[in-house]
C-alpha cells in the first residue's frame, strides 16, 4: 500500500499545501499560523541534512509513487532508547488505511532500525479517529495532560499514549 522515504526539496509544493489547510492547522498541535512556501523549503532542507534528534519521512502510495503524507519520529533519545511519533497525512487520504499503515511502518523502523525501546505521542482527547489508529498500531494510554494545548480559543487535553518495543506486532 505505502512505503516511507526520504523527502526532496520538490515535495515543499505539497507538504505546504496541507500545511496551510484549516483542517491540518487544527488537528496538529504545533504553531497556528500560516507557512510561506519559503519556511517550507527551508524546513525541508533542514529534515534532509539531518536524521537526528528528528526523523521525517514521505508517506508514498506504492500503486502511483505519489506522497500523500508524512510521518515523524521526532525527540530520539538513544540512550534512553525512546523517540516521540507524529503524523500527517493528506484529508483527500485520511480514512482509507493509509495512516495506519504508515504508523506500523514507522514504528517498525524507530523499533528494527533504531533499536528503541519506546514510541510515544501526545494526541488531543478530542480526536477519536486518530486515537483509534494509534491503538491499533499497539499504542496504550499512559495519561491525561491537562489543557496541554490552546486551540480554537480554548484549552484542551492531550492523551500521552506509548508501544514499547516487545508489545509492538511487526
Amino acid at each position: 500500500m505505502i512505503k516511507l522515504r526520504s523527502l526532496t526539496l520538490e515535495d515543499a509544493q505539497i507538504t505546504w499545501k496541507w500545511r496551510n489547510l484549516p483542517d491540518v492547522r487544527n488537528d496538529f498541535s504545533g504553531q497556528p499560523f500560516h507557512v510561506s512556501i519559503e519556511h517550507e523549503q527551508q524546513w525541508i532542507k533542514t529534515v534532509i541534512g539531518s536524521n537526528l534528534p528528528n526523523s521525517v519521512f514521505g508517506v508514498e502510495l506504492l500503486q502511483s509513487a505519489d506522497l500523500v503524507g508524512l510521518t515523524y519520529l521526532k525527540n530520539i533519545h538513544l540512550v534512553h532508547r525512546q523517540a516521540e511519533f507524529a503524523i500527517l497525512i493528506s484529508p483527500e487520504h485520511s480514512g482509507k488505511g493509509v495512516g495506519k499503515a504508515a504508523c506500523r511502518e514507522t514504528l517498525k523502523f524507530g523499533f528494527h532500525d533504531l533499536n528503541l525501546h519506546r514510541i510515544y505521542l501526545k494526541v488531543r482527547q478530542d480526536n477519536a479517529p486518530a486515537i483509534r489508529v494509534y491503538k491499533s498500531c499497539g499504542f496504550t494510554e499512559e495519561g491525561i495532560l491537562r489543557d496541554d494545548v490552546f486551540k480554537q480559543g480554548e484549552f484542551r487535553n492531550h492523551i500521552l499514549m506509548s508501544v514499547l518495543e516487545h508489545e509492538f506486532k511487526g
